[in-house]
């Protein structure tokens, strides 16, 4: 069991309790400092940003390249295969076949860690959300052959915030497999995102097809599902890497997901980015600490 919290406080002084407050005094560095981009990738980001505002989604191509499929798909082999299709009855009567996801991918494998800080992934998600963003929920997907297609919805959904808002949730999708027409390649409603009405689920929808090695970021607000897989034999596996403002809460707890002998082997990047961070000024904080600085201290 692993063993309880020790406070600080009582080691702590008048002065070095003033001195944790000075160090609050700036606001905590952006999650992309640091990370430079390239003229190519500078133009890609801009565009997926202006997509996302505009129609709700955007693709980006080539995001991962054929060594790094291979090694994702090796890496998270055993994680795919505790997916399942199980039968989900709804209140009207009818029922459907869905693919039960993996969760908490963080606190399971280290095959998503380089995804998450990839500079064109962290850059665009700060141009939608703004610099004070952390990640949400970080699952495995793998529709098989006969998994039915989702009902439309919204993955902002459990914020209740009226609408229209401004962007509380970012969401990507890393296709592992060419998304096609029939293994069920998510399905979209564009412009969406700045709807204030109820989700239509017979609302007309666009296909989000793309080859393996693409990423898809979308607003939180869009209405999309994942796709009927109509193949007899092919399954369409992804990464979903779903990030929220910072000041909201994670939809996974993170804290607890990540065990913490895991936490400390992370690139501190990562580390702020599940939410070991500041937000704002003092969000966040331990009794005026960097909050990264306090787990490490005091909690392992």
């Amino acid at each position: 069991m692993p063993s309880p919290i020790r406070p600080s406080a009582a080691s702590e002084t008048r002065e070095t309790y003033a001195r944790h407050l000075d160090t609050l005094r700036a606001p905590p560095p952006s999650l992309t400092d640091g990370l430079a981009l390239d003229a190519d990738q500078r133009a890609q980001v801009d565009a997926a940003i202006t997509a996302v505002a505009e129609q709700g989604y955007c693709i980006i191509h080539g995001f991962l390249d054929a060594q790094a499929i291979a090694t994702a798909c090796a890496a998270l082999a055993p994680i795919f295969a505790r997916t399942s299709n199980r039968t989900v009855r709804f209140r009207d009567g009818l029922q459907s076949l869905q693919t039960v996801h993996v969760h908490n991918l963080l606190g399971r494998t280290r095959a998503a860690d380089d995804m998450l800080l990839q500079p064109v992934l962290l850059h665009t998600v700060s141009g939608i959300l703004g610099p004070d963003f952390q990640l949400s929920v970080a699952v495995a997907s793998c529709p098989g052959p006969g998994a039915d297609a989702q009902g439309l919805h919204q993955d902002d959904g459990h914020f209740p915030v009226p609408r229209p808002h401004p962007p509380l949730v970012a969401n990507t999708l890393i296709a592992l497999d060419d998304f096609t027409a029939e293994n069920g390649a998510t399905l979209l409603v564009p412009g969406t995102h700045r709807s204030t009405a109820a989700v239509d689920a017979k609302a007309a929808t666009i296909r989000a097809e793309m080859p393996a090695g693409s990423i898809m970021f979308w607003d939180g607000a869009l209405w999309h599902a994942g796709g009927a897989n109509r193949t007899q034999d092919r399954t369409r596996r992804s990464i979903n890497l779903n990030f929220n403002q910072a000041w909201l809460r994670q939809q996974e707890n993170q804290y607890i997901g990540v065990p913490r002998d895991v936490v400390t082997r992370m690139p501190e990047r990562l580390q702020r980015l599940i939410g070991y961070r500041r937000t704002r000024t003092t969000a966040g904080s331990v009794s005026y600490q960097d909050p990264l600085a306090y787990f490490l201290q005091h909690c392992v």
